[in-house]
C-alpha cells in the first residue's frame, strides 16, 4: 500500500493561512488610510473679523473642486499685497487663529484671502489630500488674486498645522507665492500618522509602523497618494530663495517641534527663519488650546512678528 503524503495538504493550508494574513493586513491598512483621509464632522462656520469689507468668493480647482473663500480688505488697504490664510485640519476659514490673523494682516495693509479647504466648511469634497491635492486649492486662490490684479511675488501664504504642510507643498509648485509662514507643520506625515493612529484606535505605534508598507501601497493604488513624495521636507528646498518663517511651540506633543527643525535644516540658509515658542503646545501662538477665549502669552508678539515678516519679504 502506498504511503500517504501530507505535503500537499500542508502546503495548501499554509498558503490559505498566508492568504488570510495578507487579506487582513491590507484590509487593516485600507481602513487606516480611509480613516486618515476622512475629514470628519465639519466645523460650524465662523465669521470673518468684524469691521472690514468682505467679498464672498467661489473658486473652482483644476480637479473640479468647488471651494468657498472670502476676500477681506480694510479702509487703508493699498491693494498691492495679499496674504492667503490656510486653516488646520477640522477647522474652517474663520475659526482658530484665522480671525485674529486676518484682522492683523488687514490692519497692516494687506488684502487677506481665506478659504475652506476641500472637505472643510462649506467647500466641496469628502476626502482629504494630505496637503498634496490641496495644492490645487491654493493654486485656485492664487489665480483669484492674480485675476484681481495682484502681481507674482507679492502674494504670501500663512498656513497653520495641516494648513502649514499644505502651504509648503503648494509654494514649492506655485512660483507666484513670494513668501511663506509655516506654523507647526510636519516634515513627514507618516510620523504624525503613527501618533494619530495610536491616539484614535489605541493601536500601538509599533503596529502602525509595521503596517506602513500596506498603508503606502493602499494610498498609492486607491487614492493616488505617494507618501514618499508628499513630504514638506522635500518641498522646502524648492521654495528657496523665497523666504520661509517656521514657527513651532516647543512643547507641542501633537506635531513635535523636531518637525519644523528638520524643515529648517532642509531649507537653504538664505531663505529660512525659525521661531520656537517656549512652553507652548500645538499652534498656541495666538490662542491657547483651552479655547479661543484664552489668549496666548505670545499673542501680541506673534501678530507683530508675522506681519513684519511679510512686510519685509513681500517687496
Amino acid at each position: 500500500m502506498a504511503q500517504r503524503s501530507w505535503k500537499g495538504p500542508i502546503l495548501g493550508v499554509t498558503g490559505f493561512l498566508f492568504m488570510l494574513l495578507g487579506t487582513g493586513y491590507f484590509a487593516m491598512s485600507g481602513m487606516i488610510v480611509s480613516m486618515s483621509l476622512d475629514p470628519g464632522e465639519r466645523t460650524i462656520i465662523g465669521e470673518p473679523p468684524a469691521g472690514y469689507a468682505v467679498a464672498d468668493q467661489r473658486m473652482l480647482t483644476s480637479d473640479g473642486m468647488d471651494l468657498a473663500a472670502w476676500m477681506v480688505t480694510g479702509p487703508n488697504t493699498p491693494g498691492d499685497r495679499a496674504i492667503i490664510l490656510v486653516h488646520g485640519l477640522g477647522d474652517q476659514a474663520w475659526n482658530g487663529t484665522n480671525r485674529s490673523l486676518g484682522a492683523a494682516y488687514v490692519d497692516a495693509g494687506f488684502t487677506v484671502l481665506a478659504m475652506d479647504l476641500r472637505g472643510h466648511g462649506i467647500s466641496g469634497g469628502q476626502v482629504l489630500g494630505l496637503g498634496w491635492y490641496e495644492r490645487a486649492d491654493i493654486r485656485a486662490a492664487v489665480d483669484v488674486l492674480l485675476a484681481t490684479g495682484f502681481q507674482p511675488g507679492r502674494i504670501g501664504i500663512h498656513g497653520t498645522s495641516y494648513g502649514a504642510a499644505t502651504a509648503l507643498l503648494a509654494a514649492a509648485a506655485i512660483p507666484e507665492i513670494g513668501a511663506v509662514i509655516s506654523d507647526s507643520s510636519w516634515a513627514d506625515m507618516r510620523d504624525v500618522m503613527d501618533a494619530e493612529i495610536e491616539d484614535r484606535t489605541d493601536m500601538h505605534a509599533a503596529v502602525s509602523r509595521w503596517l506602513r508598507p500596506g498603508i503606502a501601497l493602499t494610498g498609492r493604488i486607491v487614492y493616488g497618494l505617494d507618501f514618499d513624495e508628499i513630504r514638506p521636507l522635500l518641498a522646502v528646498p524648492l521654495i528657496a530663495p523665497r523666504p520661509i518663517l517656521f514657527i513651532h511651540g516647543e512643547a507641542d506633543d501633537r506635531i513635535p517641534a523636531e518637525h519644523s527643525e528638520a524643515l529648517f535644516d532642509a531649507t537653504p540658509p538664505q531663505a529660512r527663519e525659525m521661531w520656537g515658542l517656549p512652553g507652548m503646545a500645538h499652534t498656541e501662538g495666538v490662542w491657547m488650546e483651552a479655547g479661543d477665549d484664552v489668549p496666548s502669552p505670545f499673542q501680541a508678539k506673534f501678530l507683530a512678528r508675522v506681519t513684519e515678516f511679510f512686510d519685509r519679504t513681500l517687496p
